[in-house]
């Protein structure tokens, strides 16, 4: 059984998904293959990028380390909310974490399901009014189209949940410069 729970705060306005499933990606590695994770992000933000026609963004070495250091700090304590604009450098954040009973998950599929995520939250948007709101600002970070640089990092810790123990796996990804800035929504979240 797994938990995905993701959370994105910008503007003071908060958003919370919960699901629940079964895990059956588990692999035999404790610990999340970060060049893996981070050439999936890339891989899978700038394919659902091209389909709103914003350019394809670099990994950057910089953005990783902050992303990673604030991936180590939510495993660390259990916690799940976001660094603050100074700890990321300004960037913007996309959080979000895998709760499992099983010892890992393969990289690329904590990649996947992170940024899969965040973009189905397309399904929401209005076009019509373009503008931010907590139930789509995952999506528009991840295709504003004035974010150039993607760093993504991963890190592995526990949660008890109703009593039961749960690996966390805790995925955070920065973006510089900062998305979801208000009066340049339509500039910036390009339909389909």
């Amino acid at each position: 059984m797994f938990i995905n729970k993701q959370l994105f705060i910008g503007l003071a306005l908060t958003s919370l998904t919960i699901g629940l499933g079964t895990n059956h990606d588990s692999v035999s590695a404790q610990t999340v293959n970060l060049s893996t994770l981070r050439s999936t992000s890339l891989s899978k933000h700038n394919t659902y990028r091209s389909i709103h026609r914003s350019p394809a963004m670099s990994l950057n070495n910089s953005v990783n380390s902050t992303a990673q250091a604030w991936a180590d700090n939510l495993a660390a304590t259990g916690t799940f909310a976001h660094s603050s604009s100074a700890q990321r450098n300004g960037a913007g954040e996309n959080l979000y974490v895998y709760y499992t009973t099983a010892p890992s998950i393969a990289s690329d599929t904590l990649a996947k399901n992170a940024i899969d995520s965040w973009y189905n939250e397309v399904k929401l948007y209005n076009y019509a009014a373009p503008g931010f709101s907590s139930a789509t600002g995952h999506f528009t970070q991840v295709v504003w189209k004035g974010s150039t640089k993607l760093g993504c990092g991963a890190s592995k810790g526990t949660k008890t949940l109703n009593g039961t123990r749960y690996n966390a796996f805790y995925v955070v990804c920065q973006y510089s410069p900062a998305g979801n800035v208000m009066g340049q929504f339509p500039a910036n979240v390009l339909k389909p």
